[in-house]
Formats: C-alpha cells, structure tokens, sequence
C-alpha cells in the first residue's frame, strides 16, 4: 500500500496535467498570434513611410507578447491587463505621433483584443474538459449510501450542464460528510479526530461523555493525560505519533484501551490527522475477574470437599476390612464430579486469553503425551506407536506448552478409552509446507456420519460412548485450545473401523 502511496506521489496530478495543457494552449496562441500582429503592423508601416516596418512590427509584437505573458501569469486580471495593455498602445501611438512619428496602433490593438478573447475561450474550454473528467471520476467512485434521484439535463448548453452536474456533485460531497460524521457520531466507542500536531477536530457523542467536555480545540495529550493516561504523567510528554497504545485504568477505575491510526492522504505518507478512539473495557474485566473467581472456586473450593469424601471412604475400607457396594457408587459419583470440574476448569483455561506462547518443539510434546498415556493404554493392551519425519523433529511452533499437551492427551485418552483391548493406536506427525500436520489412528468404536458436526459441542454425549465414563467436555476443550493457536482441526471416522483425528498447527518460519 505505502508503494502504491509513493507511486501515485510521484505522478503529475489532474491539476498539474491541467496547468501544462494550459501552457501548451497559450504557447499555441502565442505562437499564432504573434506572426499574425508583425504582419499586419508590417503593412501598415508600409503605407506610412515614417517609422521604419520593422521597427515597427517589432514594437507591436513586444507590446503583444508583454500582455500575453500577463495574461499567463496573472490568468485573473486578464480584463484588466488587456484594457490597460490597448491603452498604453494607445498612448504610446500618441506620443510618438507628438514626435513627429507615425506608428499605427491598430495591429497591436487586434493582437491584444484577440489574444485575450482566444485565451478565455481557450481556458474555459479546458477547464470544462477538467470539471468533466473530475465529474466522471466522482461519479465512478464506490456510493456508500443511496443518492438522490437526479435531474436529467437535456440542452444543448455544455456550461449548463456542467453546472448541474457540479451541483448534483456538491450535494452528493455533502451529503457524505453529513453521513460520515452522523455515522461518527453514533460510533460505540469513544472516538477522536485531531490533526497532525493534536488539536481536536472532532469528538463522538461517547467522547464527549468519556472526557465530560465538549473536546473541539483541545489537545489530545492533555485530555489523555487529564483522564490518567499513564505515559502522560511525566515530563516531557512523548509526541501523539510515539504514544505508546495501552489498556490502562482511569481516574473512575474505568478499563479503557487506546488505538489510534493515521489520517494518510491519497497522494503521500505524511499523516494529515490521527484517529484516536477508546474502548470501554470494563464490563469485560470484570466478567474475567468473576470468571478468575469461578475457576478458583470450582478448582479448590469445589475439589476439597470431594476429596475429603474419598479419602473418609478410604479410612472405612481400612477399618472396616472389606468394600461395600454402597461406598464404591459413592466412590464412582465422587469422581464423576472431580472430572467434571477438572473438565470445566481445562475448558474455562481453553476458552480464555491468557495464553502463554513461546516456540515450542511439538515433538518433544508428543513424546510426554505417550508416557502419561502408555499406564492406560498397558491396562487394555494396547499398543502405541508414533512415526514422525526427521523435519518434524525439528521444527518449531508457537504453543502455550501446557495446554497444548493436555488437548494431545484428551485426544490419546480419548482414543484409548474407545478403543477395544490388543489394538493400535498410531500418531503420525509430518511437516507440509509452513504447517504441521498429526493424525491420530485408532481401531476403535467410530462414530456415526450424522453426529460428526456436534463433535466438538460441549456435553455431547454420542451412541457410541454408551457405558463408558465421560462429562463430554474433552473434545470442546481440545477445538478451544486449536483454535488459538491458530491451528485446525477435523475428525474422520467409520463406526466399528476406526477414527482418525487430523491436527494442523503453524509452523514458526525458519
């Protein structure tokens, strides 16, 4: 984009094509016009016989060429400069005649006359191709709204038309600064618009409210820093282009963010004006602050009491020296609930922002996924394996370490559980491209086609699960922690053949 910007910089604009055209047209006259007044100024000395026909022919075209380059460089006296040009012509006729020396005005006289007629129509013809072009191009940009419905012109008069034409422009430009600023205006964030120093050009209805003042002509920094922006209060403050953009908290404990973008004209790169605006984000913290609350709860509060239970139970095995089928459902339903707030807490922890990246090799990953998993799947007899190319051993991602392995082993715990005893379970990794791709191969129950896309829902429970221990939380936990890490995520099975889960996450580039 900033290429195409210095491009169109460096093109003459429709103003400075129109200038040169200008040029090329008074050259045109000039070129015409001059010839014209030596010849007849040439005859007419002729026939006096007094002052010589080339002087004066030459004193003629000099009076000419003086009152054209007025009229070039100074396009709007151009009445003015030919009264007062056939007046010193006049003049200068009659003062020579007081000397006894005859020279006819009456060629410098026409060439004046005629230069400042052709020029005008010249100009004004050229200026009307201008009006036509910028017309046409105004027309041919994108309508943001629907205008108003025209009125067609059908004379023959091009200035008329073009009048109506710049009319109908006029109103259409204001219609779309009135839509700009009422759109503005009625903008769910706070925003601001200053020019290039800072100064407030203009200020929404929620801008208006956030700073309690009516902003227009004010500085940005000192309302910001009015408001508690804290790289504000010290001296000396950072220029509006250099404002570190942050979240921070106002003087009404308000959570508000700044952003901010540059006003950029078509033509160049130097900022014309900034955008500011501030987003009110204190109904979002505090529902991550009641949220920090719940996990909190749910991962110490709730677990507490549950495991207390458990660990009674297990006094009264000892004492009592035998298991009662009572105390072991009580067992059952104890543990239930624990995974089902392990659960909810894993899929709280996914669904949140407060991932911690860094680059991360996945294979390393994998291999602590298959030793937490190897216990469960011995119990059942089933065999794992892995196959993964020397690249994707090699071959870093940007992962939140911790969550990434446990979606891994909800996956493999998944296809253990599911699975029947003396089977298979493969994990293949490889590297394609800037992706890295992992499947993971069972032998096990499949599930039906028309239950695939409810895969990923929270507390679905699918034919296939039927008598095996599950809250329905593992898979949503599992797509939630994919997702931001910006990776995808698809489930391929046959029921009674098998499911096959395909991972796809970025690969940081080498």
């Amino acid at each position: 984009m900033n290429t195409n910007r210095r491009r169109e910089s460096r093109e003459p604009s429709q103003v400075q094509r129109l200038f040169r055209r200008l040029v090329r047209e008074w050259l045109w006259i000039s070129i015409v016009l001059l010839p014209l007044t030596a010849l007849l100024s040439y005859r007419a000395q002729v026939n006096l016989r007094d002052i010589t026909p080339v002087m004066g022919a030459m004193l003629s075209v000099g009076l000419v060429a003086c009152v054209l380059g007025l009229l070039l460089w100074r396009p709007r006296w151009a009445l003015w400069i030919t009264l007062v040009g056939m007046a010193g012509v006049l003049l200068t006729s009659a003062g020579l005649a007081e000397m006894r020396r005859w020279w006819s005005p009456t060629p410098a006289v026409l060439g004046m006359l005629f230069g400042y007629l052709i020029w005008n129509w010249r100009r004004l013809s050229v200026v009307l191709t201008y009006f036509g072009w910028e017309l046409t191009r105004l027309d041919g940009e994108p309508k943001v709204f629907p205008e108003r419905r025209r009125t067609q012109f059908t004379g023959a008069d091009r200035l008329q038309g073009q009048i109506m034409a710049l009319e109908q422009a006029m109103s259409r430009t204001r219609d779309t600064r009135r839509f700009i600023a009422d759109g503005l205006e009625y903008l769910p964030v706070a925003t601001l618009i200053s020019d290039p120093k800072g100064q407030i050009l203009l200020g929404n209805r929620k801008a208006r409210a956030l700073f309690d003042t009516a902003l227009v002509g004010d500085d940005v920094l000192d309302q910001l820093a009015r408001l508690g922006y804290p790289e504000l209060s010290t001296e000396p403050r950072p220029a509006l282009s250099t404002l570190p953009l942050l979240e921070f908290r106002d003087h009404k404990e308000r959570s508000l963010r700044l952003e901010r973008a540059a006003l950029l004209p078509v033509d160049g790169d130097t900022p014309i004006g900034w955008l500011l605006s501030l987003t009110d984000l204190s109904a979002e913290r505090a529902a991550e602050e009641q949220r920090s609350v719940l996990l909190r709860f749910l991962s110490h509060d709730l677990r507490a009491p549950h495991s207390a239970i458990l660990a009674l139970l297990d006094v009264h095995r000892h004492q009592a020296g035998a298991d009662a089928p009572l105390f072991e459902q009580i067992e059952r339903q104890v543990r239930r609930a624990l995974d089902l707030t392990d659960g909810f807490v894993l899929l709280a922890r996914a669904e949140s922002e407060t991932y911690q990246f860094q680059p991360t090799l996945f294979a390393m990953l994998v291999l602590d996924v298959l030793d937490q998993a190897l216990p469960i799947a011995q119990q059942k007899g089933i065999e794992l394996l892995h196959d993964m190319d020397e690249e994707s051993q090699e071959r870093l991602i940007n992962a939140d370490q911790g969550l990434l392995t446990r979606a891994l082993f909800n996956l493999l715990e998944n296809a253990i559980k599911y699975s029947p005893a003396d089977t298979t379970i493969t994990l293949r990794v490889r590297c394609r491209e800037e992706w890295l791709h992992c499947e993971l191969i069972d032998q096990g129950k499949g599930i039906a086609a028309d239950e695939l896309p409810d895969l990923f829902s929270q507390y679905r429970r699918f034919s296939s699960a039927q008598g095996i221990d599950g809250v329905g939380l593992g898979l949503s936990m599992v797509k939630a922690v994919v997702d931001h890490h910006g990776g995808k995520i698809e489930c391929r099975s046959v029921v009674d053949q098998g499911t096959t889960f395909l991972l796809e996450l970025p690969l940081i580039h080498e």
